[in-house]
């Protein structure tokens, strides 16, 4: 490599290789747009025509462009005709151009290359005193003559590179033709790049990385680039290695969060055929490498053929152009530990025994290039001692003039080092040599210095974040508020998942908060003064991703920062919501009313009621349960259900009752099982072998997830839930016991040559092998290893959990096994268990009041009792009975979906109706039973969660109890007048819900016969709990998401058993409603349960689109 400039190696490129591809552009579509040696030299000689005869040597002109090949020919461009390139981020369409202002105010930039698209977002630009002239390439094109390039000498300046660092303002670095130069040397000796080498890059051309070690270098050493779309990347990160398998990349890379973003996408379906064996240089840079990354990147890409001595973390800084120092090329990482007492007070000791909180892993970056001299330097300018930690400062022929206008940088660009020759670039980073190679450790202005201890704030936001699902990972700030301050505080974001729980729930921040300070604290022998928990994407960073920490402890000092909570001082829980001034109660219930509502825009009528603003049953349970921790007391479930307005819940929050009722104590492992565990032990008892009460859910993971991870994540969820280490007492005991260790049912099993049928197969018979309830285990857990992924089955014996508590466990067992970021399983401080709740209802029960509720409340359905909807064969027909029939309650099933448009009205009807949409479903599937069965009194079986009382919001347990809800149709009402009827007995069923059904029905002395007393149809909507994705708790619904690394998809295991006759659950999430109708075979025909759903779904459309239109009562005639 003889050139003396890049301008001089693509003339001469162009002159000798004129028809070879220079670059390839890759859109985000896929599709490549190639040019050539020649066509790059003719574009940049037409726009230097244009600039020949618009400017004058030495101008700044800005570069505006979104990716693609018109950034490079502009840049080139700017060399050929000696005007000074300043390449910027391009502006969208609607964006603010406050920096690139700041940057033509910096530079006094006259003119801006851009495109036409963007001309009319920079007309504000142009039309500022002493504002640039906008050139679009398209014009420039059209009208300018090509001209030969300038010749330019190694000390003349090519371009500025505008960084605002992780510290300080942006400043522009002067970049010479021979700083250029000198660093694209040494890229291509530490890389050892040789003819046969292909670049792809996803970096922003503005950005120095991507800039001149990614789009100018080939040009400068003559290998092909290709250039893929950054969009593209950030939309779809395993675009990236998907292109380097494509086009046989040799040299990519990108700063350390890429990689660790990869490793977490991983997914071997989307990247099937992908071969990564040409990827032979793989640089990590421009931010602090961990080894933890490299680690899981290589493990997880190995198999595509991805060779870890393929990494190269490499250390460099836009002062010294790009490259300092890096490792011998397809040598690897080398990772070393050391003791992090040693390292706080300056020096590297290598850690003797294992990796642990006393003890740092930092990853050496290398050495440098000839030409290029590393020095380690004190504060009085004296060199350290290898192993010595002080300021990084670099010599070369790489090492930048000064910044723009900046008379003062001499002194951060021409420092010298006791004993070392010539001038030195201090870069602000500290690190030290240890075995002749460089350890980067942070950077020198933001080092934290306590007691004479130095801490280095990555450590501590590293530690802090760590694990905790409320916080954004590498979103935090470390930094002492004052010089010469002892204070230190620190600065989190919270995540998205984080957001929406700290909002409903303030008090959660003080745990949050608690919890990261002992991190801290156990980690890194550091007490925090200051913590703030501030919205996600609140702390500044640079263009590059780093924390700009400087920038943030200025938001702090000037109370600038955005919170996701005011900021208070800890209090105790119980004093909380004392603390709160009843004054302010009002605009607090509206603002959770809003955000419960997803309500933004105008301000909120307070005249409509609750259930008109499109409110679910379920979520206004947990409006209640959150307006309930606001006012620390207890609001009538009527305010929630019935036509109140949002005005009379503000009026009544003003004056709430008192506070739950305090939980009773627990005296031992053994206590009372709640009324609806005794009435499962009894109906498994009298229906043995019956699987109906076995609750499974099961997941596909794409990757292979090791049983190790599975065993921690299922036994960590066993060991938090009590309800997860339950067993009942013998038939008639009426107790549970809470064993101190869990014991789980653990199967795993490969499947190497698949098929699916044999996965399924298997895990059905563990999902639906019976439980005893008396021995346990009562959680069973199956694992499958198919060729393609991970199979996890989850299986409980209903006594133990319900739908919400699955929703809640796969909430929180999901992240802990793919990486993601979902809520965490309990519901904060206060939080109760199963054993609680049982004991409340057993306290309640004892009450003369309730005795009085139940007995009005078997007067009410005592004329209903022996109704029933589907008869069986009459007794004379039946043979005795010896032993339970295997065959009694085996089920079928129908799955179906509604159509989106009755989706959407059936959300607009039961708004502008004021009921909620379930009451909808009720009319619809009340008059398919009637229509069916042609019974005129349809008596509907609804399961409520039994978590009215905000404690128990994320307990694990079975807390449901069933409630009667009549649809009466005797005098066949039309459409309105059947859902004002069930609206009403839909509240009426909640205003008792708390009312065991098992009492009701020994109130009613009713007959069995055979089947579920009262009613033999029930309706479940199953809607997301607390933010959680119902979609992967209901395996029919066969929904496909992305949780951390992992591609995550139902595996249905249809039922064997039902409990009742039908039984129609429907799912509502953002994808849309689907419904299982399940059904007894010996009860309900296939062709009666196919009429149901057919009925059902002309009867749900009719209602939401023709309200007025009656619903057909023509009683259908079966076979």
């Amino acid at each position: 490599m003889t050139h003396t400039s890049l301008i001089a190696a693509l003339s001469a490129w162009a002159d000798t290789r004129a028809d070879e591809h220079a670059l390839t552009f890759v859109d985000s579509a896929g599709a490549a747009t190639s040019t050539t040696y020649g066509q790059l030299d003719e574009g940049a000689r037409t726009v230097a025509g244009h600039l020949r005869s618009t400017a004058e040597p030495g101008d700044r002109a800005l570069l505006l462009f979104p990716p693609g090949l018109d950034y490079v020919t502009a840049f080139l461009g700017c060399l050929y005709a000696d005007v000074v390139a300043v390449p910027l981020y391009p502006p969208g369409p609607s964006a603010r151009l406050d920096r690139v202002t700041s940057v033509v105010r910096d530079c006094g930039a006259t003119h801006a290359l851009t495109t036409a698209k963007l001309v009319e977002a920079l007309s504000g630009l142009a039309a500022e005193p002493d504002g640039p002239a906008v050139h679009p390439i398209e014009a420039v094109r059209a009208q300018a003559a090509p001209v030969g390039p300038d010749r330019p000498g190694q000390g003349d300046l090519a371009f500025l590179q505008y960084t605002s660092g992780s510290t300080g303002d942006p400043k522009g670095v002067m970049v010479g033709h021979g700083n250029l130069t000198d660093n694209h040397r040494a890229i291509a000796a530490g890389f050892g790049i040789t003819t046969d080498d292909v670049v792809l890059s996803w970096l922003p051309m503005y950005h120095d990385m991507g800039l001149i070690g990614t789009t100018l270098l080939p040009l400068f050493v003559g290998i092909p680039a290709i250039l893929l779309d950054t969009y593209a990347f950030v939309r779809d990160p395993l675009r990236w290695p998907a292109e380097v398998s494509r086009f046989r990349a040799t040299l990519s890379g990108g700063p350390n969060f890429a990689y660790q973003l990869l490793a977490d996408r991983f997914d071997a379906g989307l990247l099937d055929g992908t071969d990564l064996s040409s990827w032979r240089i793989a640089f990590n840079g421009a931010e602090p490498v961990d080894r933890r990354t490299m680690d899981a990147f290589s493990a997880a890409y190995a198999p595509l053929g991805f060779d870890r001595r393929a990494f190269y973390p490499c250390y460099g800084l836009a002062e010294a152009t790009l490259f300092v120092s890096g490792p011998e090329a397809s040598t690897g990482y080398r990772a070393s530990t050391f003791e992090r007492n040693a390292l706080e007070t300056g020096r590297l000791t290598e850690a003797t025994g294992a990796a642990g909180t006393d003890s740092v892993t930092l990853v050496s970056c290398g050495t440098p290039p000839p030409g290029t001299t590393v020095a380690v330097r004190r504060p009085d300018g004296e060199p350290c001692a290898a192993g010595e930690v002080g300021e990084i400062c670099v010599s070369s022929g790489g090492v930048a003039a000064g910044y723009w206008g900046r008379s003062d940088s001499a002194a951060t660009f021409a420092a010298t080092v006791g004993g070392q020759q010539g001038t030195f670039l201090r870069t602000g980073d500290l690190g030290a040599t240890y075995d002749g190679e460089l350890y980067v450790a942070g950077r020198q202005k933001d080092l934290i210095i306590r007691a004479g201890r130095n801490y280095h704030p990555h450590d501590i936001e590293t530690v802090a974040t760590a694990g905790d699902e409320h916080l954004r990972p590498g979103g935090a700030a470390a930094f002492q508020p004052e010089t010469g301050d002892q204070r230190v505080a620190l600065v989190v974001e919270a995540s998205r998942s984080g957001l929406a729980r700290l909002r409903a729930d303030p008090a959660l921040l003080t745990p949050l908060t608690g919890g990261l300070r002992r991190r801290v604290a156990t980690d890194c022998g550091l007490d925090l003064d200051d913590v703030l928990v501030v919205m996600p994407g609140a702390i500044p960073k640079t263009s590059s991703g780093k924390i700009r920490r400087r920038a943030t402890r200025e938001q702090f000092v000037g109370g600038r920062l955005k919170l996701v909570v005011p900021a208070v001082p800890p209090v105790a829980p119980e004093r909380a919501a004392a603390d709160t001034h009843p004054g302010d109660r009002p605009a607090a219930v509206e603002q959770l009313v809003r955000r419960y509502a997803n309500l933004e825009g105008p301000e909120l009528d307070p005249s409509l009621p609750l259930a008109a603003l499109g409110l679910g049953s379920l979520r206004l349970i947990e409006l209640k349960a959150a307006v309930e921790r606001l006012v620390n007391g207890t609001l009538d479930t009527e305010l929630f259900f019935g036509d109140r307005s949002v005005a009379e819940l503000v009026a009544a929050a003003a004056e709430p009752g008192p506070a739950a009722v305090p939980l009773p104590a627990q005296t031992g492992a053994v206590s009372p099982a709640s009324a609806g565990q005794v009435e499962l032990h009894f109906y498994d008892e009298v229906s043995r072998g019956n699987r109906a009460n076995n609750l499974a859910v099961a997941l596909r993971l794409s990757g292979r997830v090791e049983e190790e991870l599975l065993r921690a994540a299922i036994d960590t969820a066993v060991a938090r839930h009590p309800a997860l280490r339950t067993t009942l007492g013998p038939l008639g005991s009426g107790v549970q016991t809470v064993h101190d260790q869990g014991t789980v049912d653990w199967e795993c099993r490969a499947f190497p040559d698949g098929p699916d049928e044999a996965v399924r197969a298997y895990l059905h018979e563990r999902a639906y092998r019976p439980f005893d309830l008396v021995k346990g285990p009562l959680v069973r857990v199956g694992v499958a290893y198919p060729p393609d992924g991970t199979v996890l089955l989850v299986a409980c014996h209903h006594a133990v959990v319900d739908h919400w508590s699955l929703q809640l466990l796969l909430a929180e067992i999901l992240p802990r096994i793919t990486g993601g970021d979902a809520p965490p399983a309990t519901a904060g401080p206060g939080a109760a268990d199963a054993t609680d709740w049982a004991r409340l209802q057993q306290q309640a029960r004892l009450d003369p009041d309730r005795r009085d509720r139940v007995t009005a409340l078997a007067q009410k359905w005592r004329p209903l009792r022996d109704l029933v909807l589907f008869p069986q064969r009459p007794a004379s027909a039946r043979p005795p009975r010896r032993r339970p029939d295997p065959d009694r309650h085996r089920a079928d099933w129908i799955d179906f979906e509604v159509d989106p448009d009755v989706v959407r009205n059936l959300h607009r009807h039961a708004a502008r109706r004021g009921f909620t949409p379930f009451v909808c479903l009720l009319a619809a599937y009340a008059e398919a039973l009637h229509q069916v069965t042609d019974e005129p009194r349809i008596v509907i079986g609804a399961p409520h969660h039994g978590r009215t009382d905000p404690r128990f919001a994320g307990t694990v347990g079975y807390l449901v109890n069933m409630v009667p809800i009549l649809g009466d149709l005797t005098d066949r009402p039309d459409p309105s007048a059947l859902e004002e009827r069930l609206w009403r007995e839909f509240r009426a069923a909640l205003s008792t819900a708390d009312v065991p059904f098992s009492d009701l029905v020994r109130a009613l002395a009713a007959d069995r016969h055979g089947q579920n007393p009262l009613f033999q149809a029930t309706l479940t909507l199953q809607q997301p709990v607390d933010g959680s994705d119902v979609g992967l708790s209901v395996p029919w619904l066969r929904r496909r998401r992305r949780v951390g690394a992992h591609d995550v998809e139902t595996f249905d295991l249809p039922p064997v058993d039902a409990a009742f006759a039908t039984s129609l659950y429907g799912a509502l999430d953002a994808d849309g409603l689907a419904f299982r109708l399940v059904h007894q075979r010996n009860l309900v025909s296939a062709e009666a349960a196919a009429e149901v759903c057919r009925r059902f779904s002309e009867n749900l459309a009719r209602l939401v689109r023709r309200p007025s239109t009656p619903l057909a009562h023509d009683p259908v005639r079966l076979s």
